[in-house]
């Protein structure tokens, strides 16, 4: 009997010590997950609704023959002459307008890397300009913005890196005080929401059922943060360098279908201003559109080889056809070097079977293919972004769209609940945090512990281990602090 209630005791403080770091977690996590949570309904209800806003721009009336693309684009390059042309997107249909993506000339890093760019919508049937966008402009980038960085740039970022890393040890944590201990019956909810208890089973049985999707959402949200995804997930996860011809004669035939540097979309000086250097694939990124997949961003472009002719926006097309490419976008030659692009992927909005994702380049001067990536190439790490990232985005179709908003909806609740559990729980007019209490040893090692797990989360340890040497320099030994967080 003594060891049996020696056992109870140690679980029961066990228990307590891993609550009380649950706490903890939820103090800074809560606030930013309220933030993404309530900007992810936004971005999910604003995707649909967006084009419906725009149907002057997006739809014109279907006509017997099309003109051709390098019609389309001499007709755009006439209009904006001091502008470089760096995006196709044919129409997918007889109703749909034509787009060119421009961006000013000079603008951003080398190629005009994550530079503004301004989307035209062309008539494919009379080459009439139906209007522009700034990508960066609409409502969805908006919340976009304030979803990624809270519009503080990388100290946005990092804070939001902080706390997906402690959201997930939050989980984790919460996974292991709501299992049921005592059969599943203590898990039957009571939907009359009186008692503290009432409350508390029905956080125990909706964080259970929630806690694997949103621990799979918080991961592929980190993949797009500045340490853990750019500095230590990405590299490792791209799909490894290779080695194309790099300028050497070819002994292909050039294609003579040519055009000159204005329907290339550069003018002279555009193309002598652009240097060697080598780009990666997120040099196809602007600012405020994704074209790139997360796998290929950090991968090397490969380089044109021939050095001579000019191949063409139509023979690019025909060759998207011959490939079996339906739905795609054309990514523009980027320097001298450069290369032809064509691609569908789930993350520009292409398709939405990450398993058909398909990335094809060419040679600039005539067309010979110089690499091709498909879903089958990605690593391990690269197939599973690929395949969540478009179901975080709610990008898969209607069911996806419906299911993450029942998703954030049970997160909401979660938030919710969790902070009247607390408010039913605190010290009335006491002033006090009103946090659980431990036994200092047993909460030390569950902190541990806690670190142990969050060394997958860099940043999220230094902040663990920052914590804990507040309260071992400051908290521990001032008396009103330590009142106030009881």
């Amino acid at each position: 009997m003594k060891n049996n209630s020696k056992v109870s005791i140690r679980s029961e403080q066990l228990y307590r010590a891993v609550w009380r770091w649950h706490f903890y977690a939820g103090l800074f996590v809560v606030p930013f997950l309220l933030i993404l949570s309530l900007s992810g309904v936004l971005m999910l209800l604003s995707k649909p609704i967006e084009p419906l806003l725009h149907q002057n721009l997006l739809k014109v009336t279907p006509q017997e023959h099309p003109l051709t693309a390098n019609t389309l684009l001499n007709k755009v390059s006439e209009q904006y002459p001091h502008s470089s042309v760096k995006l196709y997107i044919p129409p997918r249909d007889n109703t749909e307008s034509a787009q060119f993506s421009l961006q000013a000339e000079h603008a951003g890093g080398h190629g005009g890397h994550n530079a503004p760019s301004t989307t035209v919508y062309i008539n494919p049937y009379n080459a009439e300009i139906l209007g522009t966008l700034d990508p960066t402009t609409s409502f969805y980038n908006w919340v976009k913005v304030l979803h990624s960085s809270l519009y503080m740039g990388d100290i946005g970022d990092t804070l939001l890196e902080i706390a997906a890393g402690l959201g997930v040890l939050m989980v984790l944590s919460g996974v292991y005080l709501a299992w049921p201990k005592d059969g599943w019956r203590s898990l039957v909810p009571r939907f009359s929401l009186i008692s503290r208890e009432d409350w508390r089973r029905l956080h125990r049985i909706i964080g259970l059922f929630v806690a694997i999707p949103l621990v799979f959402f918080l991961i592929s949200g980190l993949a797009w943060t500045n340490v853990w995804g750019g500095k230590l997930v990405q590299p490792w996860s791209s799909l490894p360098r290779f080695e194309a011809p790099k300028n050497t004669e070819s002994q292909q035939t050039v294609d003579h279908e040519s055009m000159d540097h204005a329907a290339m979309g550069h003018t002279n000086m555009d193309l002598e201003a652009m240097d060697h250097t080598a780009m990666n694939h997120d040099s196809m990124n602007h600012t405020g559109m994704h074209h790139v997949p997360w796998v290929m961003e950090q991968t090397p472009m490969p380089e044109s080889a021939a050095n001579s002719g000019e191949f063409g926006l139509n023979a690019v097309n025909r060759i998207a056809a011959e490939q079996g490419f339906a739905n795609y976008r054309v990514h523009f030659p980027q320097g001298e070097v450069g290369v032809w692009t064509i691609s569908a992927t789930t993350m520009a909005g292409d398709i939405t079977n990450p398993l058909t994702e398909r990335t094809l380049h060419l040679d600039r001067f005539n067309g010979e293919p110089l690499a091709e990536f498909k879903f089958a190439d990605y690593p391990v790490m690269g197939k599973a972004m690929a395949a969540f990232i478009p179901l975080h985005q709610g990008d898969l179709g209607l069911w996806n769209l419906l299911l993450n908003l029942v998703l954030v909806a049970m997160v909401l609740f979660m938030i919710a609940s969790g902070l009247v559990l607390w408010w039913k729980r605190r010290p009335k007019k006491q002033g006090k945090l009103g946090s659980p209490m431990a036994p200092p040893a047993i909460s030390k090692l569950v902190g541990f512990a806690m670190i142990v797990v969050a060394l997958c989360f860099p940043l999220s340890a230094l902040a663990l281990i920052a914590v804990i040497i507040l309260d071992s320099l400051l908290i521990s030994r001032v008396k009103r602090l330590q009142t106030a967080i009881k």
